[in-house]
């Protein structure tokens, strides 16, 4: 998909329209041509509404919708840099062929003339399903999962290391035979004379188990959307295989909708956790929230 970057709604009070110090309409800062082309858009295309994202351009949005449709500018944004403006869409579903897909060029599609721009808006720009929500904001989570996983690496090594244990050609260097016979003789209740090898041997057990947890190299989370609907607040929940993967893919026979009350009583329980936490946080053991309303869950509590 070239450099189109997403964008949630929720997100866009951090770009130049708040540090501007306006009011997001643009009307300060913006050519008379986007002006007219933020209105038209507001006018021919039901629920939506403009957000400034630059002195050029702004971003499209819709009533209800988490993340930004594309984005609308007026300006020269070809390569070339003619000089010349144009009315600019720019939205994931373009693919403009006469620019690389290394380039933001490539999803926009550009016109001299207000009405043609209207109709490649109209004709490109489309809500998010809650699997493209899933798939797009998972590398903030797959960051997060990938951290603790090279942590619980890390002190497992040293953990090794202060426990005296020597390589021997074994997968990180560790001698698995006698970890295992020495976790053993601690399950039976032995206590090592030697006080310091003792808790060596202990913390070692501990860093182990926590790198273990992620010994398969995959990881399953359920994604989670709350939203409006006309029978009340949906539920949507769809699982990824593995979201420290390449790719995000959504498993369609792991998806499922509920009413808002319907909610099974799990999900209900990590959802009142992560409430109190801040968008973009992550809780080992439990889950990252994107927003109040949409959250990833471990498929299973890794902490077991």
């Amino acid at each position: 998909m070239g450099q189109y970057k997403h964008k949630l709604v929720s997100k866009i009070h951090q770009t130049i329209g708040e540090q501007l110090g306006e009011d997001l309409t643009g009307d300060m800062y913006h050519s008379q041509e986007l002006k007219n082309f933020r209105t038209r858009l507001q006018k021919e295309m039901r629920g939506v509404y403009t957000k400034t994202r630059d002195n050029t351009s702004a971003w499209v949005c819709m009533d209800n919708e988490p993340m930004a449709l594309g984005w609308i500018g007026y300006g020269d944004y070809q390569t070339s840099k003619s000089g010349d403006p144009k009315y600019v869409v720019c939205a994931r579903d373009i693919e403009n062929m006469k620019y690389s897909d290394y380039t933001i060029q490539h999803n926009m599609r550009m016109a001299t003339n207000i009405d043609t721009a209207i109709k490649h808006a109209k004709g490109h720009m489309r809500k998010y399903t809650t699997d493209d929500i899933a798939k797009v904001c998972g590398k903030d989570v797959k960051r997060a999962i990938n951290g603790i996983k090279d942590k619980a690496r890390d002190e497992f090594r040293e953990a090794v290391s202060g426990a005296g244990i020597r390589t021997s050609g074994h997968r990180d260097g560790m001698d698995n035979t006698l970890m295992t016979e020495l976790f053993n003789m601690v399950h039976a209740g032995h206590k090592f004379t030697n006080g310091e090898l003792d808790a060596s041997i202990r913390t070692l057990m501990v860093k182990k188990k926590e790198n273990d947890r992620f010994g398969k190299g995959v990881t399953p989370v359920n994604f989670l959307r709350t939203y409006k609907h006309y029978d009340g607040m949906r539920v949507d929940i769809t699982r990824i295989a593995d979201i420290t993967g390449y790719r995000h893919e959504p498993m369609y026979e792991h998806k499922h909708t509920y009413l808002a009350q319907d909610l099974p009583d799990d999900f209900a329980g990590k959802v009142a956790v992560m409430s109190m936490c801040e968008d973009g946080h992550f809780v080992e053991g439990v889950g990252y929230r994107v927003n109040e309303a949409m959250f990833y869950f471990y498929v299973e509590d890794v902490t077991t």
